[in-house]
């Protein structure tokens, strides 16, 4: 007789929900509410998600042993879906008429009074009616208890399960855990030193643990990196939406010249400092909107972004020397959302006492169901946790149906303004590409995480600069200082990109120096000022349809990679199925793309 298998489902029912499904250890799928709902970071129970991942893994709910939850605490704001709907004026409106006068005046306003009308964006599942819309410094004790059992209840009830066989797993935990057992280097190393930072979960903002040979020791967790809520307020002070646009904060520091960043710099420095382990804020800081406008409001906006990413930069890596200094242990995991920074990631990697870094794909609170999987096993003890793989891929979404394809090659924009091509090849694409045209590329399972892999992709010729500008205006509406990405051949990594500690560089999640022969064959697809890359290693077993696409290229033009952009349009989440390019992409009538390369078949805008 067959033993049955360990069924658990994770879940993320914060801001940027998602889920997971793992099978005897097994990781099986990932996917994000976003991609379902077409809302990005949509936030609250991400049931969409999860009837993805039990299709995927041919699952019925009812047979789920445990359902894995990556937070023990959900501020209710975020139940509510407040980090999407709300816009950048909101976000002013917010600052200025709530938490000014709550900290400086100690007035006692309710968030309900700033936005009488508040709707959030999306279709809410948790039954909220009885929990007024708040943030939980509002509420009565007995609200945020009732939130808590409603979260606890709905689940319970939509799986049909007992209580006891719902957890709820510390944030930050669920963050290193991810980290480690998504390392391919963790079976080779005897230790390894983990380390989380976000801009908050369960009421902690960075933690440091030891993993030895799989066992979990955390050492150090506080709620003193403000690092990532400065980040979101500067974004926000610079004209951009928190929880979104920091990368954008991010590609425009290599602009600034030093004697522009040089103020900034030391107002960040008079704001926050590393003290061991733990990190010593200024006291002065009650509002981080008001402190940093008040104090940077005489300088320019490249000086602020230049100042803040160094800061940033060697905050962390004097965290990161610390924690080894202190372990002596020199091999590195980072996870949270904080390490969405790939030029922090890249200081971290060339640090003399940092032997190996591994930064994993979708390091934002995306992840947490996975890791929360992870320690309900450890938890239950359960041997399957001895069966968890290394990442090796961040395909873990849905593959796709023919119907679908279907669909798109059905839609009118389809058939009035594009020829199509079944059995297109390889060789085909890259033809497009040496002629200096643009192609979106959908095949294959859906990537995790922010990045697009190749599977979900715009792609184009690496070397011709005015790909940028194509991709830019005719396409992405994308700010003029944002560098893409390349998408390397295996083989070809060394002649592009300087990664003389063979640092994971799968994902997108570590930025490089580029070689010479990189600035020039890459020059689209590296940051167009400071020259570094953020490169995706594309292996032939893992991404046969890609690699196959840039192999092709490499023979035409003899150059091993692409431009690569994720495919959506701005604002938008990474698109899910082929007929939303269509319907979200191409019925933006400022939107040009010429060639789309569809599970074999390409389609040709007509001449």
């Amino acid at each position: 007789m067959n033993k049955k298998p360990l069924i658990i489902i994770g879940i993320n029912d914060s801001h940027d929900a998602s889920a997971s499904i793992v099978i005897d250890g097994k990781l099986i799928a990932a996917v994000s509410e976003e991609r379902l709902q077409r809302i990005k970071s949509m936030g609250g129970f991400p049931k969409g998600a999860i009837e993805e991942c039990l299709r995927i893994a041919g699952v019925k709910k009812e047979e789920v042993d445990y359902v894995a939850v990556g937070s023990k605490h959900v501020s209710v704001d975020n139940l509510y879906n407040i980090v999407p709907t709300l816009t950048i004026k909101d976000l002013y409106k917010l600052e200025e008429e709530y938490w000014q006068p709550t900290l400086y005046q100690n007035k006692k306003i309710k968030l309900k009074d700033i936005f009488p009308n508040y709707k959030p964006k999306g279709t809410i599942y948790y039954p909220l009616q009885k929990i007024p819309f708040g943030f939980n410094r509002d509420l009565k004790e007995s609200d945020i208890k009732r939130a808590a059992e409603i979260r606890k209840n709905y689940i319970a009830e939509y799986f049909a399960l007992p209580s006891e066989k719902i957890f709820f797993i510390d944030h930050h935990t669920a963050h290193a855990y991810y980290s480690y057992y998504s390392n391919p280097f963790r079976n080779q190393n005897k230790k390894t030193l983990v380390l989380t930072s976000d801009a908050g979960g369960d009421g902690i903002y960075e933690s440091i643990s030891i993993f030895e040979n799989g066992k979990y020791n955390e050492i150090y967790k506080g709620h003193s990196n403000t690092l990532a809520p400065i980040y979101s307020y500067i974004t926000l002070l610079l004209g951009m939406k928190p929880n979104e646009h920091e990368y954008k904060v991010m590609g425009l520091a290599p602009y600034a010249k030093a004697h522009e960043k040089k103020g900034p710099y030391e107002v960040f420095q008079n704001a926050l400092e590393v003290d061991g382990l733990q990190f010593k804020n200024n006291p002065e800081m009650k509002d981080r909107f008001k402190y940093f406008g008040d104090r940077l409001k005489f300088y320019r906006f490249d000086g602020i972004a230049g100042g803040l990413q160094d800061f940033a930069e060697k905050l962390i890596t004097t965290w990161v020397k610390n924690a080894v200094k202190k372990t002596g242990i020199d091999n590195i995991a980072i996870s949270g959302g904080l390490f969405l920074n790939i030029k922090i990631n890249k200081a971290i990697s060339e640090m003399s006492e940092v032997k190996s870094l591994f930064v994993p794909p979708g390091l934002g609170d995306e992840s947490l169901p996975i890791g929360a999987s992870y320690v309900l096993l450890d938890q239950i003890k359960n041997t399957s946790l001895e069966n968890v793989k290394p990442l090796k891929n961040a395909y873990l979404g849905g593959e796709t149906d023919p119907k679908d394809v279907e669909a798109l090659i059905k839609h009118p924009i389809i058939k009035k303004y594009y020829s199509v091509k079944r059995n297109a090849t390889a060789n085909d694409v890259a033809k497009l590409l040496k002629k200096g045209e643009i192609c979106a590329l959908f095949s294959g399972a859906m990537e995790f995480g922010p990045r697009a892999l190749g599977h979900r992709s715009i792609i184009a010729d690496p070397s011709r600069r005015e790909s940028v500008i194509k991709i830019n205006e005719a396409i992405k509406m994308r700010d003029f200082w944002m560098p893409f990405t390349p998408s390397v051949l295996s083989e070809r990594m060394s002649d592009y990109i300087v990664n003389k500690k063979r640092i994971s560089d799968s994902f997108m999640t570590v930025s490089f120096e580029s070689t010479d022969l990189g600035k020039k064959d890459l020059a689209a697809a590296i940051h167009p000022y400071d020259l570094t890359a953020r490169p995706q290693r594309v292996e032939k077993e893992i991404s046969p349809v890609y690699y196959g696409i840039i192999k092709a290229f490499e023979k035409q033009t003899g150059i091993g990679a692409v431009l690569n952009t994720s495919l959506n349009i701005h604002g938008k989440p990474i698109v899910r199925k082929p007929v939303e390019i269509a319907d979200e992409i191409l019925s933006n009538a400022d939107v040009r793309l010429d060639n789309i390369y569809v599970e074999g078949i390409l389609l040709s805008k007509k001449q």
